[in-house]
């Protein structure tokens, strides 16, 4: 098997669900948005790799990278409940959210990225999916989903900002 198939050249591919759509359409561009976002949390789990303080997040930024996955693929089939997000995965990420805000400084000021590496990548990530969240709702609009899905990626930013602020 090939891994081209050259639909591609002419515009096109094919969702899950075996659809042809455009590589224009507001599915795709969810999609790649999305996986542009799944690659920068890999790229931050690869950062915080050294040190051992930081294995539980380096597991919860690989669940979180399983759960985009489970999303991409709802968007991209979205009558298959294979791929429906498991629905206490929201208030996972909220529990994670403010064991991490619990010992940070009440914000006075615009947080201005940029302090370290990894602070600036997680809030490169951190706009990545705000971004998705985004396209997801522009996607859903024509296409509803489940709820689950725009309710974590919308903590998803929220959480990538606590994240940035602790000390790495």
């Amino acid at each position: 098997m090939s891994i081209y198939t050259r639909k591609g050249d002419k515009g096109k591919t094919c969702d899950l669900s075996g659809r042809e759509t455009s590589k224009t359409g507001e599915t795709i561009n969810f999609i790649g948005t999305a996986d542009e976002l799944n690659c920068n949390l890999g790229l931050i789990k690869a950062m915080i790799t050294g040190k051992d303080a930081w294995r539980s997040s380096r597991d919860f930024l690989e669940r979180i990278q399983k759960n985009i996955g489970l999303i991409m693929s709802h968007v991209s089939d979205i009558k298959n409940d294979n791929f429906f997000l498991p629905e206490d995965e929201v208030a996972c990420l909220e529990k994670e959210i403010d064991r991490l805000s619990a010992n940070l400084l009440k914000l006075e000021k615009f947080v201005m990225p940029g302090k370290n590496v990894i602070e600036a990548q997680i809030q490169i990530g951190r706009t990545i999916a705000r971004r998705a969240e985004r396209i997801f709702f522009a996607v859903t609009e024509k296409h509803p989903a489940r709820h689950e899905a725009a309710a974590y990626l919308n903590r998803l930013s929220d959480y990538l900002f606590v994240l940035s602020q602790q000390e790495f």
